[in-house]
C-alpha cells in the first residue's frame, strides 16, 4: 500500500504514525503542567533550514506582507506560524501559515497577519529572534490563510489577552510582557537530547501538539520558539485554570515504610518516573492511528538542493496543522490539537486569569 493514498476529492490521507514514521520515543520529561516526549532519528536531512539556522533576512514591505531572505544553500522552511516582535517602530507580523524558500532565494508571503495592532511602520531587512505563535491563536491563524487581510487576527488576539487578564486590543506583545518570566522558564527547564527532531507534547497528560523537523540542528533551532510562545502559553493556562496548584503527580506505587539505603530510593524513583512515563505513552498511543486529512497549498522545486518540497493543511479529529512533504516523504509536520479538542479537557476556563 503507498504511503499516501487519494480520496475522491483528491485529497491525501494519511495517519498520525506514518507522520512519525522514522522516529522513536525518547524518555518523558515533565516540568510543571507540561510533559515533552521527544522524538529521536538518525534521519538528518541536511538539504532543510530554518530561519534561525541560516540567518534569515526577515523584513516587511507592506502590512500584511512578510519577506524573507535566505542566503543558504538549502531550501529554507519557514515554520507554520512562525511570527517576530521587534524593537523598532515597526508593526509586528506572523505568518499564518507555513513557508517554503528556495535555496538563495526571496520571497514575500502577502497573507501575513500583523499582531501589533496600533504600531505603523514596515521591519527593517534583519534577522530577528523568531517566535511561534501561541496554541490558541493557530488554529485561528490557520483558518484564515488565504486571507490577505493584515488585521485578521486582532480580535482573536484580543480574546486571547483577555482569557489571561491582559489589556491591549491586538496586541500580542502584551501578553509576552506580562508572562515574560514564566515563558522564559519552559526554555530553561526542557532540554534537547541527543537525535531529537521532534516532540509530542503533553499538558497535564493530555496531548496538545505533535512536531517534526528535517533534522536535529533543525530542531534545535526552533525548539526555544516552539516551547515558549507556543506550548508554554497552554502550560501557564492550565496552572491558572487550577489556581497555580502544583499537578498532580501522585505515583502509583506503594510506598514503603522506610527506606534502607540510597540504592533502595535510586530503584523507588525510577519506578515512579516509568509510571509516568508509561502513562503519558499510553495517552499517545491511542491518537497514533487517528486518520489524517491532507489538503494540498504548494509546490516548491529546487533542482540544485534536490528538493520537490509540497506544503499540505493537515486536518483530523483532534488536530489541525501543516506537513511538508519532499515527494512523499514528510520532512516537517506541525499538528497543534484543535480548540475543541483543547476545550474538551477540565483544565480549560473561559474567565479571565489575574496575573
Amino acid at each position: 500500500m503507498p504511503f499516501f493514498r487519494k480520496t475522491r476529492d483528491s485529497r491525501l490521507k494519511t495517519t498520525i504514525r506514518e507522520v512519525l514514521r522514522g522516529c522513536e520515543a525518547g524518555r518523558l520529561q515533565s516540568v510543571g503542567y507540561m510533559q515533552v516526549i521527544p522524538l529521536v532519528s538518525d534521519l538528518n536531512d541536511d538539504r532543510f533550514v530554518s530561519p534561525v539556522q541560516c540567518d534569515a533576512d526577515v523584513y516587511t514591505t507592506s502590512y500584511g506582507t512578510l519577506g524573507f531572505r535566505n542566503s543558504s544553500d538549502s531550501v529554507m522552511i519557514v515554520p507554520c506560524h512562525a511570527g517576530y516582535v521587534v524593537k523598532q517602530h515597526a508593526q509586528d507580523h506572523a505568518m499564518a501559515h507555513a513557508g517554503v524558500v528556495a535555496a538563495a532565494g526571496d520571497r514575500r508571503y502577502d497573507t501575513a497577519a500583523c499582531i501589533q495592532a496600533s504600531q505603523g511602520g514596515f521591519i527593517k531587512k534583519g534577522s530577528y529572534r523568531m517566535l511561534i505563535l501561541p496554541h490558541a491563536l493557530r488554529e485561528h491563524a490557520l483558518q484564515k490563510r488565504g486571507e490577505k487581510n493584515y488585521q485578521k487576527l486582532w480580535d482573536d488576539i484580543s480574546v486571547f489577552n483577555q482569557r489571561f487578564g491582559v489589556n491591549g486590543q491586538g496586541h500580542l506583545e502584551y501578553f509576552l510582557k506580562a508572562f515574560k518570566k514564566e515563558l522564559d522558564e519552559f526554555v530553561a527547564e526542557f532540554e534537547c537530547v541527543p537525535r531529537q527532531v521532534g516532540a509530542i507534547v503533553l499538558v497535564d497528560n493530555r496531548v496538545v501538539g505533535i512536531e517534526r523537523t528535517p533534522s536535529h540542528e533543525y530542531w534545535l533551532s526552533i525548539w526555544p520558539s516552539l516551547i515558549r510562545e507556543c506550548y508554554g502559553s497552554l502550560a501557564i493556562e492550565a496552572a491558572k485554570a487550577n489556581g497555580d496548584r502544583a499537578p498532580d503527580r501522585s505515583p502509583r506505587v506503594q510506598l514503603p515504610v522506610e527506606i534502607a539505603s540510597l540504592d533502595e530510593l535510586e530503584s523507588l524513583i525510577a519506578e515512579i518516573a516509568s509510571q509516568e512515563d508509561e502513562r503519558a505513552r499510553s495517552t499517545v498511543r491511542e491518537l497514533l492511528g487517528e486518520p489524517l486529512d491532507l489538503q494540498y497549498e504548494e509546490t516548491v522545486s529546487d533542482r540544485r538542493v534536490g528538493a520537490d518540497v509540497s506544503i499540505d493543511t493537515a486536518t483530523s479529529e483532534h488536530f489541525t496543522g501543516q506537513v511538508i512533504r519532499d515527494g512523499d516523504k514528510i520532512v516537517y509536520a506541525s499538528l497543534p490539537a484543535t480548540s475543541a479538542f483543547v476545550k474538551s479537557q477540565e483544565w480549560t476556563r473561559a474567565e479571565p486569569f489575574s496575573i
